[in-house]
């Protein structure tokens, strides 16, 4: 209740202020994304060139295995061209004089927004790490009926909410490269994963429609984003027209494409990746890393539970207590270890990605420091709300620390404002496919 009622006695008394700063109320970032190694690179593309098959020219008959010499050694070249990202925000003289100390504002208005901004670069790059290049976010299951207000209530798979905000547009297209858009949706709202969007036409959207995020396809239906591990390595067929980054992978899609395990009727999660696990040991590969959707992580812990007694931990004084829930998971398989399985909001529901880390890299173009967030790893937490403090005081640049521009903006009433773009070139890459899988979860 109020201190008093007296508006005289209310006007002697301050407001104090508990915490300095802003809180953090925006969804964690993505762990796997910050784990990937990061390579700075040059030039129009950046070519890999690998062997994926050593030919057939073997036999007890010499004149056999001499008529087949020919097609000994064959060898793929990857020519990998870089994806894009911007991030963008506003400031002006007037916010930036308003919130100069602590005595004015929270915090810097100019540190704020730009803090805003590297986070929206942080979450829609963890979009584009799970997708193809087109910012897809999920594939509907059912028709969908817009009307051309702000009336269309749509419910999102959590890891869908996890990559947008208020304000983000979206594009609903047949499939994630068209390039006709069936709808632009503005996000007015977010309630759970009940999102209430502003559409742009009135029309009924078909069961298999996709949802991505606005501007990542251009013209020619080519992605526009870093590709990610749904292009590197994909969980359906590969075409026989297949072109990717120069490559026709499905003249052997296990070594160029990745191995694709798919669970059974009714199979456990464990068992789908134990087999995934079995199906890459026998391409040689580490399998030192598993990526998976937090809520299927939740699941393959309960499926571990039931397999097991909780552990009966003395709480003192002659109590005892059962401990609920693990910490990691591992798996073996012979000499295959993996204790290093990462729970991501981000990685759609479904799919664990069974990886080699020594062959999953991000080849940037430019700093790709904001990636790093503060927080550890897959630790718990988010960053603080802090940002470049000094980005204000940065001179107009087209490329300030190879990673942010700065340009005059629009003037505006209250004075000429300055746009900051936060600039990403480069593209997920994974230069040996033969060692990463995908495995498809009930």
């Amino acid at each position: 209740m109020a201190i008093s009622t007296d508006a005289g006695l209310l006007a002697m008394l301050k407001t104090y202020y508990a915490k300095d700063g802003l809180q953090n109320l925006l969804y964690r970032n993505d762990p796997l994304l910050k784990e990937i190694k990061k390579e700075r690179v040059e030039g129009k593309q950046a070519n890999f060139s690998a062997l994926y098959s050593r030919g057939g020219a073997v036999s007890a008959n010499f004149l056999t295995a001499k008529a087949l010499a020919t097609k000994t050694a064959q060898a793929k070249e990857f020519q990998v061209t870089p994806g894009q990202m911007f991030s963008c925000c506003v400031f002006n003289n007037k916010e930036l004089l308003a919130s100069k100390s602590l005595r004015g504002a929270y915090i810097n208005v100019a540190a704020a927004k730009f803090f805003a901004s590297a986070e929206s670069f942080r979450k829609t790059m963890a979009v584009a790490l799970y997708g193809t290049g087109h910012g897809e976010l999920f594939t509907t299951s059912a028709s969908i009926t817009l009307t051309a207000d702000d009336q269309n209530d749509i419910t999102f798979p959590q890891y869908a909410i996890m990559g947008i905000d208020i304000g983000s547009q979206l594009e609903v297209k047949a499939t994630a490269g068209a390039t006709t858009v069936d709808a632009t949706l503005t996000v007015n709202k977010i309630n759970g994963t009940t999102v209430n969007c502003t559409s742009d036409t009135a029309a009924t959207i078909a069961s298999g429609s996709v949802v991505c995020i606005a501007g990542c396809t251009d013209s020619n239906g080519n992605g526009l984003l870093p590709v990610g591990l749904a292009g590197w390595l994909p969980s359906g067929a590969v075409a026989t027209t297949d072109s990717f980054f120069g490559v026709n992978r499905s003249t052997a899609r296990d070594r160029l494409a990745g191995v694709v395990t798919t669970a059974t009727s009714g199979e456990a999660k464990y068992k789908t990746i134990e087999r995934a696990i079995l199906a890459l040991r026998r391409q040689g590969s580490l399998c030192d890393k598993i990526v998976m959707n937090d809520e299927d992580y939740l699941a393959l812990s309960q499926e571990i539970d039931q397999k097991t007694y909780f552990t009966k931990v003395d709480g003192g004084k002659g109590k005892s207590k059962s401990e609920l829930g693990r910490e990691g998971v591992g798996f073996s398989v012979a000499t295959n270890w993996v204790e290093n399985v990462i729970d991501s909001p981000y990685c759609p529901k479904g799919t664990a990605y069974i990886l080699s880390s020594d062959t999953i890299a991000l080849w940037t173009y430019t700093n790709a420091d904001k990636i790093a967030d503060g927080v550890s790893g897959n630790e718990a937490g988010k960053p603080e709300v802090n940002g470049e403090s000094t980005v204000q005081d940065k001179p107009y640049q087209l490329l300030v620390d190879d990673m942010f521009t700065i340009t005059p903006g629009t003037d505006t009433a209250d004075g000429a404002a300055a746009l900051v773009a936060l600039n990403f070139y480069g593209s997920f890459v994974v230069t040996n496919p033969s060692v990463n899988g995908v495995a498809i979860l009930n």
